[in-house]
């Protein structure tokens, strides 16, 4: 589904808060050659795969996950008026496509 870019931290952190672990939401822009990519772990810990102008690949705990977020998206999507934001299920994490990411970073 697409979202208003002014409404895209709240449904973002409106799904994540839904979701089990091992499940993800992914945010791309209309032409969807970049994404972020947020997946939840154990222990209210999420990983973000950010795939665009950085290639990066961060650990964030629930508390920082909100400003994270907003940091990220105005990297990867600056120009932007609607994202797409579309849920993926464990085993559609597992074939997310992967490029050359650095060591994780913690947030």
């Amino acid at each position: 589904m697409q979202v208003d870019k002014g409404r895209l931290l709240h449904e973002t952190m409106s799904r994540l808060s839904k979701l089990q672990s091992g499940e993800a939401v992914l945010l791309q822009p209309y032409k969807k050659d970049r994404s972020v990519c947020v997946i939840v772990l154990a222990n209210k810990t999420f990983k973000i795969l950010e795939q665009g102008f950085g290639q990066n690949e961060f650990l964030v705990d629930a508390k920082k996950i909100r400003k994270f977020l907003k940091i990220v998206c105005k990297r990867e999507f600056p120009r932007s008026n609607k994202v797409w934001l579309r849920i993926l299920r464990p085993e559609e994490v597992a074939d997310f496509p992967r490029h050359h990411h650095p060591p994780i970073r913690s947030a």
